[in-house]
């Protein structure tokens, strides 16, 4: 069955909001830190889009960004590539930053401007480290797409090591807060392995230079970052697709993942003093909630977003924290509702081995028609859906909200107890009653306080 996209796109990328890939490499780029100075080769209309969606800028040099400003004439009379080549002189002459990034725009790319040449050669003459990728917005990219082609971009100037690395990983494409991070790191020194760079949002220009450094390189998956194992792989480094690790089950998964790839078959052993108490965590849950059925509803596509606990895995990363709680989970994905679609996003889930029922609805603003009353137990997703989940006397579990690691189950479980146990609108009555209406007033029930409301409007004791 043909796709529903016209180009060709990962299979675990589809359901996801594309971008332009030169916007969105800019977007990134502006939060990378480090000595980093990154050429457009374009005309000044393209350049000025940056004011418009970096947000802040960290620059180690007087300007991160700096333009070929090519001007109509230039492009039709062919001086791209020679004004190109001067722009990348000036830099390195002035500034001779760390790395020079060139990308590209629609106007470059129409016209043939062959900048991988031009900035490989330049980089071998005068003796500097940069790279060129082609960027544009004549094919829109998925942010998966995106976030691979910037992390293959920035590594590929990584230097190679003198001796050949052992015993030493890379994780690439998991956001990880400081906690989460120290846990793995932890875990990975009690497998008796070093972690040598982290490649993330927070990720710097000198964690990607130490890439080479791996012996192993980690990453989610499937479908994430396809680019960048093909190429580690060109430099005989090991790769190992692993789970997001949400809840018990998804980090031993991804533990047991590590230690076969590394032969490490007593990593229970060494991690029980964090698995242990999480285990008992779950358990105690599924005790309390026993014989009740629970029902989540299930966020997904509502926001274009470049954090990679979003796009891995399309957004499905917490669904394993919510399986081992017991609750049974529908997909609410925003997107169009014609068959096509359908058909696709069907199609799409078998691809990623998630055979779930789906439901889609076209806007933020109508997603209240799609949720019945008391069917769902709470709503896993975007925050700013809060406004239509509270219609329906839904709680809201923010997607941001779960904790990876086995360190982060005692939290999760917390949030979605607080969720199941705080209803907002059972606190008030479904009927509203005028000012001298008593009809029905010993009904109204206020929950959770032992109260009842009498003919005078008072609160007396139940």
């Amino acid at each position: 069955m043909s796709r529903f996209r016209p180009h060709r796109m990962y299979p675990g990328a589809l359901l996801a909001q594309e971008a332009c890939s030169y916007q969105a490499m800019t977007e990134l780029l502006a939060k990378v830190r480090g000595d980093l100075v990154v050429l457009i080769h374009s005309d000044r209309d393209c350049s000025n889009v940056l004011p418009k969606t970096a947000g802040r800028i960290h620059a180690h040099h007087p300007a991160k960004f700096l333009c070929t400003n090519m001007t109509e004439d230039e492009m039709v009379t062919g001086q791209g590539n020679r004004k190109l080549r001067r722009s990348i002189e000036l830099i390195a002459q002035s500034w001779k930053p760390e790395l020079v990034v060139v990308l590209s725009t629609c106007p470059t790319v129409m016209i043939g401007d062959n900048i991988k040449n031009v900035t490989r050669k330049a980089a071998r003459e005068l003796g500097i480290r940069a790279v060129a990728e082609i960027t544009h917005g004549l094919k829109p990219k998925s942010p998966a797409e995106v976030v691979d082609k910037l992390y293959c971009t920035l590594s590929r100037a990584a230097p190679s090591p003198e001796t050949p690395p052992t015993d030493t990983v890379a994780l690439a494409g998991i956001s990880l807060r400081p906690a989460e991070r120290a846990e793995l790191e932890v875990g990975f020194e009690k497998l008796g392995l070093k972690l040598v760079c982290v490649l993330d949002d927070r990720a710097e220009l000198d964690d990607f230079l130490r890439l080479r450094q791996a012996s192993l390189l980690i990453h989610p998956g499937p479908n994430m970052l396809l680019k960048l194992v093909e190429q580690v792989q060109s430099w005989g480094v090991d790769t190992v697709e692993v789970p997001l690790p949400f809840g018990v089950r998804a980090t031993d998964d991804f533990w047991e993942k590590i230690a076969s790839a590394t032969g490490r078959s007593d990593w229970r052993q060494r991690l029980s003093t964090w698995r242990d108490p999480a285990i008992k965590w779950v358990e105690s849950f599924q005790q309390r909630r026993e014989g009740r059925s629970l029902r989540a509803a299930y966020n997904i596509g509502s926001v274009r977003s470049f954090d990679l606990r979003r796009i891995a895995l399309e957004e499905l990363g917490e669904l394993t924290c919510f399986d081992e709680l017991g609750f049974d989970s529908q997909l609410f994905i925003q997107g169009p509702q014609h068959e096509d679609n359908w058909d696709r996003t069907k199609q799409v889930l078998v691809d990623l081995g998630v055979e779930r029922n789906f439901i889609l609805f076209p806007d933020p603003g109508g997603l209240v028609h799609f949720l019945e009353k008391d069917e769902y137990d709470l709503f896993f997703g975007a925050r700013f859906l809060k406004d239509q989940v509270t219609q329906v006397n839904l709680p809201l579990v923010d997607n941001h909200s779960l904790t990876l690691g086995y360190g982060g189950v005692a939290e999760n479980i917390e949030a979605i107890d607080t969720a199941l146990d705080d209803r907002f609108y059972e606190h008030f009555s479904t009927r509203v009653h005028s000012p001298g209406d008593t009809e029905g007033l010993e009904d109204a029930v206020a929950a959770g306080h032992g109260q009842m409301v009498d003919e005078k409007g008072e609160a007396r004791a139940q």
